[in-house]
């Protein structure tokens, strides 16, 4: 088993089995940490200060009413320490930044009424009230334990928040903590890695340095892929995933992407806001369709040579899928068994058409040159080829 190790950098990173227990032992806990973990979660790792507040959050209830309360309940906390997937990250993360700023907690929620982005300002806050943020992960993929941003259910829809204190101090990657992650969220969280940088490389120019890391950070993933396909991740195997979770916001990969490249990424949070369904089911509903789209020359999307040149990166673990961006994607959703979401109502995909212009198009930047009956396009058009792919096969399957 590979040995705990540690790596600086804006999120002072300890990894390896039993990361988490050294990581805590070196944190400043001071005499009154908040620890915010998943409820189904606990520690054992680390003995806590009698004065501790802890708090057990449901992932599937947290909301823009919750953070309030928790970071009121933490007023006078001296550390955050967040353990648990990447939506417990987030709250862990913006409870540290109302912690600090507790005056804030009125800019974001009036600026979350208006746009889909909200940008936390960079506020200077006294070293004598600064609280550090200690992050430990239970799945691999979101990379929220390293990353600027995080994700908020609002009254208005889910909302990105973005800013520099929302990025943790430091962060644990444990494969003793991921043990007991499902296969399908294992296979899930590497194709979130993959995705998280082939969406900002298709909708950005070719760059050496951004593109070899990005090449060799999506064929390792997808070699991982393969192998849960067929079986299970070791210790040193889940560290691995983990690990490239990391890289993907840690090396070149992302450096000078265009900042609102990964198209994709807005229309699939606003399809799983209204159907009550996770991320990545919703995105690989859609994703192939607007590859589609991408090949067939509609660059508002992206770059159909930037989709080709991506595409081979990810063929370079598995030759055998098809050269087509857009079918070999199906082939690879196919391999790993992972399921896209049902189709939704005509309602639903017209109020999702109408959520994402309004959140990120318009005259906002991440949709801003492309029309609302584009992007209903592609949410009908991706149920639609599912349908037809469903006939094919079922047709198949009676000839033999």
């Amino acid at each position: 088993m590979i040995p705990v190790s540690e790596v600086g950098g804006d999120t002072r990173l300890t990894s390896g089995a039993g990361a988490a227990a050294i990581a805590l032992a070196r944190f400043p806990l001071g005499g009154r940490p908040l620890v915010l973990h998943d409820a189904a979660v606990e520690f054992a790792e680390a003995r806590f200060p009698a004065r501790t507040i802890e708090i057990a959050v449901d992932a599937a209830r947290i909301d823009d009413l919750l953070v309030p309360d928790v970071a009121a309940t933490a007023r006078d906390a001296t550390a955050v320490v967040g353990l648990g997937g990447g939506s417990t990250l987030d709250v862990a993360k913006i409870v540290r930044v109302l912690r600090e700023s507790p005056h804030l907690a009125a800019l974001l929620h009036s600026h979350g009424e208006r746009s889909g982005f909200v940008r936390v300002p960079d506020v200077s806050v006294a070293r004598r009230d600064r609280v550090p943020l200690l992050a430990i992960p239970t799945t691999f993929g979101t990379g929220a334990e390293v990353s600027r941003v995080a994700c908020l259910a609002t009254p208005w829809g889910r909302r990105l928040l973005s800013g520099g204190r929302l990025q943790p101090d430091r962060a644990a990657l444990d494969p003793l903590r991921t043990s007991s992650l499902p296969r399908r969220l294992q296979r899930e969280g590497l194709l979130e890695v993959v995705l998280r940088v082939l969406g900002p490389a298709i909708g950005s120019p070719a760059a050496l340095a951004a593109d070899h890391d990005a090449a060799a950070i999506v064929a390792a993933a997808v070699r991982l892929g393969e192998r849960l396909r067929v079986g299970f991740l070791g210790p040193d195997e889940r560290l691995f995933a983990a690990q490239l979770s990391s890289a993907s916001l840690r090396t070149w990969a992302l450096v000078g992407r265009e900042t609102y490249a990964a198209k994709h990424w807005y229309l699939a949070n606003e399809l799983s806001w209204v159907t009550g369904t996770r991320k990545i089911p919703a995105t690989i509903a859609i994703l192939p369709a607007l590859w589609r789209r991408i090949t067939e020359g509609e660059s508002t999307w992206g770059s159909a040579e930037r989709l080709a040149e991506a595409w081979s990166w990810v063929r370079t673990a598995v030759p055998e899928l098809s050269s087509d961006a857009s079918d070999g994607l199906r082939e690879l959703i196919g391999r790993w068994g992972l399921r896209p979401i049902p189709a939704p109502t005509e309602a639903l995909l017209r109020a999702a058409t109408t959520r994402a212009h309004t959140s990120w198009g318009g005259s906002l930047p991440a949709l801003a040159r492309i029309r609302p009956e584009d992007i209903h396009r592609i949410f009908t058009e991706s149920f639609a080829e599912r349908a037809n792919a469903d006939i094919e096969r079922g047709e198949g399957v009676m000839q033999r």
